[in-house]
Formats: C-alpha cells, structure tokens, sequence
C-alpha cells in the first residue's frame, strides 16, 4: 500500500516541519520512489534494438561479356545502397540513445518536482518554474528526435523504392543474350545478397514507425503532464485544485507522535499514514481512455451515501496493475485527484476525503476505487 495523502494542504505543513529536523532526507515521489533514478525500464519509450548492417556483397569478375558488365554495375549500385543503409542505421542508434538519456533527465526532473509539490512550496515558487523550463526543454528534444527518426524513415522509403528496382533489373538480365555460365552464376548471387537488403530495409522501416510513433505517444504524454504539473506550481501543492489550499494549522503537530492516526470525530486535517484498504468499494472506475463520464454517477452515489450516513468517511483510491508504465499511474492519479473534486462538490468536507495508491494483481489498466468507512 502507498502512502495515503489525507489532505494535501495539511501535509505540505507536517512534512516541510519534519524537513527540518532530517534536511538530508531526500524528497520521494508520489509512488515511494527515491527522486534519484526514479524510473524503470517501463518509464521509458519502448524503442526496437536492433542493428542494421548490411551484409557483405561477394566479388565479382569482369567477364568481359555485356551481362558480365551490368553485374559490375549492379553491383555498384548495391554497394551504394547499403552505404546509405548505415548512415540510416548509425543516426538510427544515435537517436535512439538520445531518446533514453533524454528521457531519463525528464523522468528525473519530473520525480523531483513531484516530491517538492508533494510536501507543498510557495505559490508560483520561481524554483519550481525553473524546474518546469528543464522539462520543456526535454520536450524540445523529443520533437527533434521525431523529426529525425521521421527523416530516417523517409529515406528507407526512397532506398526501398531503389532495391526495388534493383531486384528487377537483376531478374530482366538473366534473359540478355550473350552471357556465360559464370554471368548466371554471379547474377544469381547479387540476387540473393538483393533480396537481403530489401529485407533488412523493410525491417528497419518496421521499427523506425514503431520508435517515431512511440516516441510521439511518449511526447505527447509528456506535455499533457506539464500542463498538470504547471498547475500545480501555481499553488504549490501537486493536487491543484484537487484540495483546498489553506486549511487550520493550528496545534497541528505538537509531538512526533501526531502523525499516528487519531479518532474520525476529530474535524482537523490528519497526517498521512499506512492502511490497508478493504472490503467492497462502494464506487469503481476503469479508464480505458481518459475520456470517461462518471460525474453523474458519481454524485448520485455520494449523495444517496451521505443520505444514510453523513458522517461517512471515504477512500478515494488509485489503483494500477503491479507492472504499469508511468502513464498509467499518472492516469490514475490525475483521476483521482479529479475524483476527490467531484465529491467534495457535493458537499462532503475535505477532511472527510483521503487519497491512496495502490496496485492489484486484477487490475488491467488504471482504476480509481471508492471506499466508505
């Protein structure tokens, strides 16, 4: 079970107090994880590996005959499309190395703002913004890394096109009159070493598509998480508008002690601790896509809840499979939060309302899961 964030405002206060007594601590994301390093494989685009170099070509001899020379020139033209069959190949492997490394300062960058808004700052903290600047700049590089795999991929096209034709050539010789045995020999094996090509051609194609359209998704993510994130800095705390910015701090945190949990009928806001969530949920969303109406549902269900009970205390948990990616936690945090929103316009009080992670082996995808206590 992940930590449980009870009331973002309140914990911001509690934890920057607990800063202060161990200031080597190092911030942790909202998953648990240390800022440092804080992704895995399954955070970084999912690129293909392989090298694409092309095969030998065997000698040829002039037999001096008409086909003897067109399998010379043949053969010329096969070397020079493999020349550029590793040029693509060599920027193919540069730009994948970029895409980690820059992916990884991002992922880096991200984990530490994530940690600092977690505990809460300033509003607008210039720090946090320069942060920010840091990460747009990663956008920057995944933009020119696309365009590069997409420039790529539109010369395989045009060398494709060529051993084509190549290949075509090839078979329309064997009908010139004129040749030797030795010609047929050596057209029969510029042929294959022909085929070959066009095969390492049509799978580096495969995989330059697969890695631009993957890095576009990745892209794309990433910028529908800075906007959140931006949000969030306006605020200072990471659940923007997900919890009320100011709450009472009075006699908030007299002893170390005071972030055990106390007894529901106190009204102030808790700090954060460790429970098991169990039971059956009393309200259970699957985000397939992000696009998913529950409102409605969500607040008919609060309020016939709050009809029988309004002292209820709920569970607002996000759920994801062990192995999920970061854009699926991400996905079910930020729903979460919004979850959280949503029933506190309905009227139930913020310190009445908690916000957990966790993941579940019969998860799919990213879920958030209601809990009444």
């Amino acid at each position: 079970m992940k930590h449980i964030i009870r009331n973002l405002s309140a914990l911001s206060f509690c934890i920057a107090l607990l800063s202060g007594c161990a200031a080597d601590s190092p911030f942790r994301s909202l998953f648990g994880k240390d800022v440092s390093n804080d992704y895995s494989k399954s955070d970084l685009p999912s690129l293909g590996s392989t090298n694409f170099e092309p095969i030998k070509i065997s000698r040829v001899d002039n037999t001096g005959t008409l086909v003897g020379q067109k399998v010379i020139a043949f053969r010329n033209d096969l070397t020079k499309l493999q020349e550029s069959i590793r040029q693509n190949n060599n920027e193919l492997q540069k730009v994948r190395a970029s895409v980690i490394d820059n992916a990884i300062d991002y992922h880096n960058t991200t984990a530490a703002m994530e940690a600092k808004l977690q505990v809460g700052t300033t509003p607008g903290n210039p720090v946090m913004y320069d942060m920010l600047q840091k990460t747009q700049n990663n956008i920057v590089v995944m933009d020119e890394n696309a365009n590069t795999l997409n420039n790529i991929y539109n010369q395989a096209v045009s060398d494709l096109s060529v051993v084509n034709n190549l290949q075509d050539y090839i078979r329309a010789t064997y009908s010139v009159a004129g040749a030797i045995d030795e010609d047929h020999t050596q057209l029969r094996t510029l042929e294959n070493e022909t085929s070959q090509t066009a095969i390492l051609i049509n799978s580096l194609l495969s995989e330059v598509k697969s890695d631009y359209a993957r890095q576009m998704d990745y892209r794309n993510t990433a910028r529908h998480y800075l906007a959140s994130l931006d949000r969030a800095i306006k605020v200072g705390n990471f659940g923007m508008a997900n919890a009320p910015v100011a709450q009472p701090r009075v006699n908030y945190y007299q002893a170390p002690q005071a972030v055990q949990p106390v007894q529901p009928v106190q009204q102030q806001p808790l700090p954060p601790a460790v429970q098991q969530v169990s039971g059956k949920p009393l309200f259970v969303v699957k985000f397939n896509n992000r696009n998913v109406n529950y409102q409605d549902s969500l607040h008919r269900t609060i309020q016939t809840a709050q009809g029988k009970n309004p002292g209820f205390h709920y569970e607002v948990v996000a759920v994801t499979p062990p192995a999920a990616n970061q854009e699926v936690k991400d996905l079910a945090q930020t729903q979460a939060g919004a979850m959280f929103e949503e029933i506190i316009n309905t009227g139930v009080g913020p310190d009445k309302v908690d916000i957990l992670s966790k993941t579940s082996e019969s998860a799919t995808g990213a879920e958030v899961q209601i809990f009444v206590k």
